[in-house]
């Protein structure tokens, strides 16, 4: 496991501390666990975040500018807006040598106005100027970003209450997938304003995401405590298994093997999933103190799943060390697939994403205003991070 928080000792090791007295630990003990670290205060919290590729560099510059989407969370106080930020990177993030200094804060160039807040917001993969996005009214549209006009290019009628989740289709290009607190997930073409396929749960559907590698598969979760795998070819579920005794809120399915998934939610834990049997969990992955929030699994490492929660913490997973023999003195700090917990928030964490292009490099936002951009320590990686065998799993 990483080094962590209790690198410097604190003067009441036995005392619970304060959220100011955590953060003001986390500061002390940044060098030791990030490369880079930025924090952004934003007039208001976003509910999304979510990199956006093809990242920048001038020749004669030591920065690496890249974007962001962001939302607002204003409760009705003022104008709600979908926006685009841009930040500049140290190039030493690349494996480059500089001294410069460069202005990371997040700075909007782009903002669309909204009747209600947007709770997701994802671009589509085969064109990132294109984004999707639902609301707290379970409104759905698209935008074309690069558009001089008008950049909405569609709104899509089915949902009737707020909901969480939308996914792209990384395999079919202009298809994507919704699900909303009205118990319904339903699957749409761009250019389509009604959906091609609706499916339902017994309860709130808290989150939606294709599968990576078949663009027929498509799962969801609820708060019926169900992890559902959908076939769109025949519209028919093709497996539904509860599969937490609590609601489940979010879902990731693996970058590298086709047959992993992961998802977490009101037990705190993130669990993984063979989706050939997900009778029962291949393991249980227990950290955080409260609900999970957000799920990503890691587009650079096979072995990386990363996970938000309202217990103001993102963890990073490294799935290779499940089982691995600890010392007492580890075992005091998590389970040993507990790679690196990133501490800075002060407030439940709403998203997270990694950045596309440079590897251990995330962006994660929280309900205390703030944004973290932040890359893991070299430091923290050189203690091991071999890739784990999915082979049994293919």
């Amino acid at each position: 496991m990483s080094e962590s928080l209790s690198l410097e000792e604190t003067p009441q090791e036995n005392e619970e501390l304060t959220i100011e007295e955590e953060y003001k630990l986390w500061r002390k003990n940044c060098h030791y666990m990030y490369d880079f670290i930025s924090e952004t205060a934003l007039t208001w919290p976003s509910l999304s975040i979510q990199w956006l590729p093809q990242s920048f560099q001038a020749p004669s510059s030591a920065e690496i500018t890249q974007s962001l989407l962001l939302t607002t969370l204003t409760s009705g106080k003022d104008t709600d807006y979908l926006k685009i930020a841009g930040t500049q990177l140290p190039d030493s993030l690349t494996g480059k040598k500089s001294e410069e200094k460069v202005k990371s804060r997040l700075k909007v160039f782009k903002k669309y106005p909204q009747s209600t807040e947007i709770n997701r917001a994802r671009y589509m993969p085969q064109n990132p100027n294109i984004i999707g996005t639902i609301n707290a009214s379970g409104q759905v549209f698209t935008y074309d970003v690069k558009s001089l006009a008008e950049p909405v290019i569609n709104e899509y009628i089915h949902h009737k209450e707020s909901g969480y989740g939308i996914s792209w289709n990384g395999k079919k290009e202009g298809e994507f997938a919704t699900s909303s607190d009205d118990k319904t997930v339903a699957i749409w073409d761009i250019s389509s304003s009604k959906p091609l396929q609706t499916y339902e749960h017994k309860d709130i559907v808290n989150d939606v995401a294709f599968h990576n590698f078949d663009a027929n598969l498509i799962g969801s979760v609820s708060d019926d405590k169900s992890l559902k795998i959908y076939d769109t070819r025949t519209q028919k579920t093709v497996n539904s298994e509860q599969v937490s005794a609590k609601g489940v809120n979010s879902l990731t399915f693996s970058t590298f093997s086709k047959n992993l998934v992961a998802v977490g939610g009101e037990d705190y834990n993130v669990s993984l999933f063979d989706l050939r049997n997900i009778t029962r969990p291949l393991h249980s992955m227990v950290g955080h103190t409260s609900t999970i929030t957000s799920l990503s699994w890691d587009p650079h490492h096979e072995n990386i799943v990363a996970s938000g929660s309202s217990d103001r913490r993102v963890i990073l997973w490294d799935i290779s060390k499940i089982g691995e023999e600890q010392l007492q003195d580890e075992m005091e700090d998590g389970v040993s697939e507990l790679f690196m917990m990133h501490g800075g928030h002060t407030g439940s964490i709403y998203d997270l994403s990694f950045n596309p292009d440079i590897p251990w490099t995330l962006a994660s936002c929280s309900n205390d205003n703030i944004v973290h951009l932040w890359t893991v320590s070299k430091k923290v990686l050189e203690s091991g991070n071999e890739e784990v065998d999915l082979k049994s799993l293919e």
